[in-house]
């Protein structure tokens, strides 16, 4: 059994383009594919490596609740990841990532990686029931995030 959900599609967009919408707060909640982010609070783009940003979330086994995000990886145009922990509480070990690959003058690969290697305590695995999206949600997504763009995702 794997730790991590990797996806991965081609959109027509060259990748200045997505990376600029994925390193938006705003455009993360209004495109999620799994509709627990209900909105962002702080829509300062991301720019860095430690930057942080926090989201309104929304789950029926836990209610509404805010997720804190903070930047782990940032290459401009290339990778963009963070490290999400709910207000008041530590880092429980996910990871999210999403990586571009130029494959042409305005398509790019978009991979999205959710890894959840790091959670180490084994009463949260058991509870959280990992992983917590699906795939399907992964594409749905980029669906929506090719859509926000204007452009096809391809399968």
């Amino acid at each position: 059994m794997t730790d991590e959900l990797t996806v991965r599609r081609v959109i027509d967009a060259p990748p200045a383009s997505v990376f600029t919408a994925l390193a938006n707060p705003e455009v993360q909640a209004a495109v999620d594919g799994s509709e627990m982010l209900w909105g962002a609070i702080d829509p300062t783009p991301l720019s860095a490596v430690g930057d942080t940003f926090a989201m309104d979330m929304y789950q029926p086994e836990l209610g509404e609740y805010v997720m804190e995000n903070t930047v782990f990886v940032f290459e401009q145009d290339r990778r963009i990841g963070w490290i999400p922990n709910r207000r008041g509480m530590e880092p429980r070990g996910t990871r999210w990532s999403w990586e571009l690959e130029e494959i042409a003058d305005d398509r790019t690969a978009l991979t999205q990686v959710y890894d959840w290697s790091r959670v180490t305590d084994p009463e949260f695995r058991k509870m959280a029931g990992f992983p917590r999206v699906t795939e399907d949600q992964i594409v749905g997504t980029m669906r929506r995030l090719a859509e926000h763009l204007g452009v096809p995702l391809e399968d």
